[in-house]
């Protein structure tokens, strides 16, 4: 049974636009806006939306 801990840091995933690769980034801790709907790709560092 996962731990309160580990339930927030839940990975989402998704295929960046520009670049097309799968990325993964942590709904907490990888927003690079205060609102956290905006990521950056893993890859190839292009901001993307994700709501």
């Amino acid at each position: 049974m996962k731990s309160e801990a580990e339930e927030k840091l839940i990975r989402n995933s998704v295929v960046c636009p520009k670049c097309g690769q799968r990325t993964s980034f942590n709904l907490i801790q990888d927003a690079i806006d205060e609102d956290g709907e905006f990521y950056r790709c893993q890859h190839c560092g292009w901001p993307f939306h994700y709501k």
